[in-house]
């Protein structure tokens, strides 16, 4: 019996936990040169802002390449250490969408980076918009549990 993999990227709600990938950036190589890799791409240290948790002033532009940049050093480490097992699927929630596309090598981690920072610009802009100058009209409101009444 063949046994089967997925990998399963996260959205962007997962901010608060990457501090959490400290001890593993300085075991494994591969973490850090994927770091490095960003932080070339969006011209910061990436690492050092998430070490300085100053991460929450970058949020509303840049955390979003925290979270890919670790996800896929994360997947980068799997693979290493599972002897190249590849996963028979790979699948993101949101964020984790190109997330799966770079490890699916549909796009580079370059592409992704460069499409992320014009996603959260554009996400900054509505929610500046929204907020500051409370534009009516502009809401998304979700709602859980409905069921239908006959």
């Amino acid at each position: 019996m063949i046994k089967k993999y997925a990998a399963f990227f996260p959205g962007q709600d997962v901010l608060y936990s990457l501090h959490k990938i400290s001890s593993m950036y300085y075991q494994y190589k591969i973490i850090q040169d994927t770091f490095n890799e960003v932080s070339d791409i969006i011209g910061y240290d990436l690492w050092k802002a998430i070490q300085n948790r100053s991460l929450l002033k970058l949020c509303v532009l840049h955390h979003q390449s925290a979270i890919i940049t670790v996800s896929i050093a994360l997947y980068q480490l799997w693979i290493q250490k599972s002897n190249n097992i590849i996963p028979s699927m790979i699948l993101g929630h949101s964020l984790g969408e190109y997330t799966a596309l770079v490890c699916s090598k549909i796009i580079t981690l370059y592409d992704a980076i460069k499409i992320i920072n014009i996603r959260n610009k554009l996400m900054y802009e509505v929610s500046y918009n929204l907020y500051d100058y409370n534009m009516p009209g502009y809401y998304m409101q979700v709602i859980i549990g409905l069921k239908k009444k006959l």
